[in-house]
């Protein structure tokens, strides 16, 4: 059954896969959030801790992105198409929240917004007063250098039969579609559900230490990855909890129109 259940995860993300196709260059336009609490707020729920990851520079994305959830933390590399204004680096912006407007791709962050401008006094405010700007966006690998996955359990958690988790710091350029929890050195497995955005919740908690299985997909590939001690057996809500493990692999996705932004 596990395996049937995988199965359909993995055709699920291909599907989705060729239809957004992450890593394809995507012409669109962007707007910003001018006030980066409104991102704090967002669908991944992330929270306060939104503000934190890669110096602020955030985003929410349209539905194709965002996955219901799956494309929480996916990274992108944007860059504004107004040579006179836009530097040519453009910026990397953490998706943290779902964009329901259909007049953009991407809304940014205003630090996210003002980082795609030329280093030239004044072109960040310039590019600001613009609102909406046209955009390259792809997708890009997640670099959190030497941290490791992290698992932070919520504060809706009651012990001991229910556990609500969000992921935090997941890097490199894949989706986490599945979650696995048993009691350490048990080979009995109980899977978790996506809740909403970042958030996976499980009544059926083992007792004692827990061991977590991650099942990573994206494109045609997909592996599980083992941490094999996450949660103590005393875990408490509010705490953030170390994996022991990095995700750094590489979507592997059949488009004809994927390379890199930047000639």
């Amino acid at each position: 059954m596990r395996s049937f259940i995988y199965l359909l995860i993995v055709v699920y993300l291909f599907s989705s896969a060729v239809d957004a196709c992450d890593r394809c260059l995507h012409r669109s336009k962007a707007a910003y959030f001018s006030s980066a609490s409104a991102l704090s707020s967002g669908a991944c729920a992330y929270g306060p801790m939104a503000t934190r990851f890669f110096a602020g520079h955030i985003a929410a994305a349209i539905p194709s992105i965002y996955k219901d959830g799956a494309g929480c933390g996916a990274c992108f590399q944007v860059r504004c198409k107004n040579p006179k204004l836009c530097s040519s680096k453009g910026t990397i912006v953490m998706v943290t929240d779902l964009n329901t407007s259909n007049q953009t791709d991407l809304v940014l962050s205003s630090r996210a917004f003002r980082a795609m401008a030329k280093p030239v006094v004044g072109a960040d405010k310039y590019l600001l007063k613009q609102g909406i700007v046209d955009v390259e966006y792809q997708r890009v690998p997640c670099n959190y250098g030497k941290r490791n996955l992290n698992v932070r359990v919520e504060e809706a958690s009651k012990k001991p039969n229910y556990l609500v988790i969000k992921l935090l710091y997941q890097g490199g350029q894949t989706e986490v579609v599945g979650i696995d929890i048993a009691r350490v050195g048990s080979s009995q497995w109980s899977y978790m559900t996506r809740s909403h955005g970042a958030v996976w919740a499980t009544d059926k908690v083992p007792t004692g230490a827990l061991q977590f299985r991650f099942t990573v997909t994206g494109g045609y590939d997909g592996k599980t990855v083992w941490s094999k001690r996450v949660l103590p057996a005393n875990w408490k809500a509010g705490m953030i909890y170390d994996t022991g493990v990095q995700i750094t692999d590489i979507a592997q996705e059949g488009c004809d129109t994927c390379g890199h932004i930047w000639n």
